[in-house]
């Protein structure tokens, strides 16, 4: 039997929720379990995260993320909500040869990072609603 693949998902912490919520973020993670996958990073979508999160130093929490992100099968980012991390582990990813799906709502487009949008490895995809996510996810985990 085949073990699940590992994601890790990666989204905006600190970084702020202007444009995506974080209640809609903690949903991501479910939708990526419901694809037989398993999240090895779901910390940032616990309520009170950020209690935690400045409980360790700037160099525990890379590391600790950077291991996740080496143990990965594929990255899935949110990239609504713009961060510096984010882009620094799409990246990471991208450069060690691990697929990146990028995932962004619609209504932002316009906003995304063209240089995330056209890198080699990252695949960008715009979506609605959650249905619409849902269809993305399976779509790209079905061609890995």
């Amino acid at each position: 039997m085949n073990s699940p693949k590992r994601v890790f998902f990666s989204c905006s912490m600190s970084g702020g929720f202007g444009r995506l919520a974080q209640e809609e973020l903690r949903k991501i993670p479910d939708i990526i379990e419901e694809r037989g996958m398993a999240v090895i990073s779901r910390h940032q979508t616990r309520e009170k995260f950020l209690d935690s999160e400045s409980q360790l130093t700037d160099r525990a929490i890379h590391d600790r993320d950077y291991g996740w992100l080496n143990e990965a099968d594929l990255v899935i980012a949110e990239i609504t909500n713009p961060s510096l991390g984010v882009g620094a582990e799409i990246a990471d990813a991208a450069n060690r040869g691990i697929p990146v799906l990028c995932v962004y709502k619609m209504e932002y487009e316009k906003q995304i990072s063209a240089y995330i949008r056209g890198k080699a490895g990252v695949v960008c995809k715009a979506y609605s609603g959650h249905e619409e996510l849902k269809d993305i996810i399976r779509a790209y985990s079905t061609h890995l």
